[in-house]
């Protein structure tokens, strides 16, 4: 079902006239003659000169619901709205935005629609404003609008993120999201939802445009929607590079040689300490015991030296992610993972010498958030204590990026070859969870 809404009865709502076109070049590819949906199972709403009302629109969505068996897909392009609660309702031609919950359709009611349905497989597909919603955390950690929609086999797609709005340049004959959409539906080969969003997401930020957003539950993200030959996908779309990638902490010769003095004199100092103590024990005592503590703190330095010649490293391959760490190793696999990002957190320091002054230093940390389904992994070979509101939150904190030396660039292009559609910017992190530090 592909639902658009070009024009508005509202002089507060800007007409789209891209939106006819959106449908129009939908429903030729799905139906086309590389499509997999059959022309009398594809409806369009929206695309003629009757304004599409909630009654129509209901009607419409009941029927769906209960005659699609195999794939029932939702698309919406128009204007997306938020009413007093920042819920995200869907306009039609009618809609009034200082009346948005009266003459808006919420989002949940479709939602509702798609979780009924007898359909194996469910996908929406929203192109408006604020669309991101439909996938991120709301106003509380518990109310999750994906989690209404998790039921066997659904995929949402989304235009933006949480808090951005959708674009459709003055002029262009699709809006920016359905264009890239488009553009990955008639790519030669076949690709599935999950490669699809890929695709739509490199194409919308390489024009710096909000990034898209997507949630998978089960297999729905393997879905097909376009047949063809694979043979015939472009060269730029097949996996390209090593089948692993893995970053390490890197040590200058110059480090390793004072490391190695250091490491020579704390063994010369705690010999020379342990002999005397072993040659004049009584001496040691009557000097108030600062032998054997000299002793520990001897021992102290040398571990802390060693502890800084350990090898630590991330690894990035088709299994998954491995961190090795002071001797013990972490396996986190692919399919254990919901998704994963780079988290900025910022400390103040107090400068003492000018009253007042405050420096800012950010640490790139890297996190996973696992399914719910999966086995935790250690807690010893991640990061310290500190990080425990992340794993309240249901995260796990690998490491920071410096910890490893990894280029941030590098490891989300590493996890999106090796992995898929896993990656999370700091800013897509926030807008799915709030309540993470921004």
């Amino acid at each position: 079902m592909l639902i658009g809404v070009p024009t508005y009865s509202s002089a507060g709502l800007a007409e789209i006239p891209a939106v006819r076109d959106n449908l129009t070049a939908l429903r030729k590819v799905l139906t086309g003659e590389h499509g997999l949906l059959p022309v009398d199972h594809c409806q369009v709403l929206g695309d003629r000169d009757q304004p599409l009302d909630k009654a129509t629109l209901g009607s419409a969505l009941a029927v769906a619901r209960r005659e699609a068996t195999d794939l029932l897909l939702v698309y919406y392009a128009g204007h997306g709205l938020l009413d007093e609660d920042g819920l995200l309702h869907l306009t039609l031609a009618d809609a009034e935005p200082d009346n948005v919950a009266y003459t808006a359709v919420p989002l949940e009611v479709v939602k509702r629609e798609l979780s009924r349905a007898r359909a194996r497989a469910r996908v929406l597909v929203l192109d408006c404003c604020f669309s991101g919603r439909a996938v991120a955390a709301m106003s509380t950690p518990d109310s999750l609008v994906a989690g209404q929609l998790e039921v066997t086999g659904t995929f949402t797609l989304t235009s933006t993120t949480a808090t951005a709005p959708s674009h459709a340049p003055p002029g262009a004959t699709y809006t920016a999201f359905t264009e890239a959409l488009l553009g990955a539906l008639r790519a030669p080969g076949p690709l599935t939802l999950d490669e699809i969003y890929v695709y739509v997401d490199r194409d919308l930020a390489g024009r710096g445009l909000p990034r898209p957003q997507r949630r998978s539950v089960n297999a729905a993200s393997d879905l097909v929607l376009v047949g063809g030959p694979v043979d015939e996908r472009p060269v730029s779309q097949k996996p390209t590079g090593p089948s692993q990638v893995r970053f390490t902490r890197r040590i200058s010769p110059g480090k390793r040689r004072w490391y190695a003095c250091l490491s020579a004199m704390w063994t010369l100092l705690a010999c020379g300490l342990g002999y005397a103590w072993w040659l004049r024990p009584n001496a040691a005592a009557g000097a108030g015991g600062i032998i054997p503590e000299l002793l520990l703190v001897a021992f102290a330095w040398g571990t802390a030296i060693a502890a800084r010649e350990k090898p630590r490293s991330l690894m990035v391959d088709k299994t998954g992610l491995t961190l090795d760490r002071d001797g013990m190793s972490c396996h986190i696999p692919w399919q254990d993972i919901d998704y994963l990002g780079v988290l900025r957190e910022f400390r103040y320091t107090v400068s003492s010498a000018a009253p007042g002054a405050t420096s800012k230093t950010a640490f790139q940390v890297l996190v996973v958030r696992p399914r719910q389904t999966a086995p935790r992994p250690e807690e010893t070979s991640l990061l310290p204590a500190n990080y425990q509101e992340l794993r309240d939150f249901g995260y796990i904190g690998i490491c920071k990026l410096g910890f490893v030396d990894a280029d941030p660039v590098v490891l989300r292009q590493a996890v999106e070859r090796l992995g898929g559609p896993l990656f999370r910017s700091h800013r897509d992190l926030v807008d799915m969870d709030p309540r993470l530090p921004t």
